[in-house]
């Protein structure tokens, strides 16, 4: 059986379990964790990982970070001077494109955040060097009625996430969904 389908496996299994109310924002949080080689299967077999949150009565609501960066740039009113002198640019990230994917993640967010939802953040290795996923995590598991599932790319050990494998980790109270 490949890695992903026993990954499905352990997802069915944690999507029917109950959902308490109560929680705190982080422990609504879940990091469904596969190897960054796996990244176009995992692709691949989403819907199917859909199809088990539906059959376990749970909304599901994809958001993808895949293209937030490149809108963002595009309508930047300074974007010919970060191509001209990137050095400006850096400091940008950190305040203006943080608050642009904060602000377009919450308004995806009110199409669908209900209690039964799981809001699904996926594409998330696109802003990788770019701006620090843990600081986007922090900001929506605070805005999520349901759960929020990350997809990602890279590895859970010693209680540290590590994305695509390549930066120090960050401690979280999620709850790690890995084989």
């Amino acid at each position: 059986m490949s890695k992903i389908y026993q990954l499905l496996e352990k997802f069915e299994g944690i999507i029917n379990e109950p959902w308490p109310k109560g929680l705190s924002g982080q422990e609504k949080v879940w990091f469904l964790i596969f190897d960054p080689m796996d990244l176009r299967k995992m692709k691949l077999k989403l819907g199917e990982f859909e199809i088990a949150a539906k059959n376990a009565n749970k909304e599901w609501h994809e958001i993808s970070l895949k293209t937030k960066f490149s809108k963002w740039l595009a309508n930047h009113e300074y974007r010919e001077a970060f191509f001209e002198d990137p050095k400006y640019l850096a400091d940008s990230l950190q305040y203006d494109f943080r608050e642009y994917l904060e602000e377009t993640i919450l308004a995806e967010l009110k199409i669908n955040n209900k209690e039964n939802t799981l809001v699904v953040l996926k594409d998330v290795s696109s802003i990788f060097g770019v701006i620090r996923l843990s600081e986007i995590v922090n900001f929506l598991s605070n805005h999520i009625n349901g759960r929020l599932m990350i997809l990602f790319p890279g590895e859970f050990i010693n209680n540290q996430y590590r994305l695509m494998d390549a930066r120090d980790g960050w401690d979280y109270l999620a709850r790690p969904i890995m084989i």
